[in-house]
């Protein structure tokens, strides 16, 4: 039964990895336009807006304020990326 679980696990893992890396890829795409067209890397309004959808997108209460809170930390990696790439 736990097996199972775990197993169950680690093939949502593979998944969450390669959604992760197609998001970091887009991530690297918009820090290159923010660096060209000489926009900040922080959005605030944009954050804003993304953690109110991410809420909506949420089905299950219990995880919610969880989800949100990874999505958070995904934002933060996602800047200090953007702020490494852009050499700022």
């Amino acid at each position: 039964m736990l097996s199972q679980q775990r197993e169950k696990i680690d093939q949502l893992d593979k998944q969450i990895v390669a959604l992760l890396e197609e998001r970091m890829t887009v991530v690297t795409e918009v820090a290159r336009i923010k660096a060209e067209n000489q926009l900040a890397v922080l959005d605030g309004q944009r954050e804003v807006v993304l953690l109110d959808k991410v809420r909506h997108y949420v089905k299950e209460a219990e995880y919610e304020e969880s989800i949100v809170e990874v999505y958070r930390a995904m934002l933060t990696i996602s800047k200090n990326y953007q702020i490494k790439t852009n050499g700022k």
